[in-house]
Parts: C-alpha cells; sequence; structure tokens
C-alpha cells in the first residue's frame, strides 16, 4: 500500500510539475504576443508622414531614382527637401509659400552669392 501511495504522489508530482512548466511556457508566449514587435529592417520605395487630416506633410523616397526627403506645409506644398542630384551630388533647398527658392545648398550654378547684412556694399 505504501508502495502504491508513493507511485500516486510522485505521478501526481510530475503531473503538477508539467503544468507549472507549461504555464510558465503559455504565459511567456502571451507577453511575447503583447510586446510591440519592431521590425529589423523595413524596406519600402516610399514613406508617407500624414497629419490628422490625411495631409502629407513628410515624404522619404525614390523621386527622379534617386533618394529625396519632401517636407510640406499644412497645405500638403512641399516647402523642403533634402535629396541627391543626378549626379549623385547632396542638395538642399527650401522654398516660401510663393515657390520662391529661399535657401539652397549647394548654390544653384545661374544663382550670384546674396551679400551678407553684414557686408557692406
Amino acid at each position: 500500500m505504501y508502495k502504491r501511495v508513493l507511485q500516486r504522489a510522485i505521478l501526481v508530482g510530475i503531473v503538477g510539475l508539467f503544468g507549472f512548466l507549461s504555464g510558465v511556457a503559455v504565459t511567456e508566449l502571451r507577453e511575447k504576443q503583447r510586446r510591440p514587435r519592431i521590425p529589423e529592417v523595413v524596406e519600402a520605395r516610399n514613406f508617407r508622414v500624414v497629419d490628422e487630416n490625411g495631409t502629407t506633410r513628410a515624404e522619404l523616397g525614390m523621386a527622379f531614382g534617386a533618394p529625396a526627403l519632401f517636407l510640406y506645409d499644412a497645405n500638403g506644398k512641399a516647402r523642403a527637401w533634402i535629396l541627391l542630384d543626378r549626379d549623385g551630388n547632396a542638395r538642399i533647398m527650401f522654398v516660401n509659400a510663393e515657390d520662391q527658392i529661399q535657401w539652397t545648398a549647394p548654390p544653384l550654378p545661374n544663382e550670384s552669392p546674396k551679400p551678407s547684412p553684414q557686408t557692406p556694399q
């Protein structure tokens, strides 16, 4: 009789241990599922950021066959961009609401340097 009680106790212990371990494994799996999944690499041809009205405010993509970042005003008009030109040279440009260039780097070829306010004329 003692042998039978011991066998049952061992069996109950083993079942209990497996039950506990499976509960731990399920809990860890649930926690992993709750954590936000952040991919190591995201690949796309274009990324667009829109405001609460659905207006595009920023865009990163392959414009004209080269990488470019565009920033848009609240009306969806491109006002600033950083890009590579056809020769692979970096270019930054800012324009005003009337599409007049405010600043560009490097300067455009036909653009004459403007004197700074501190430069005597």
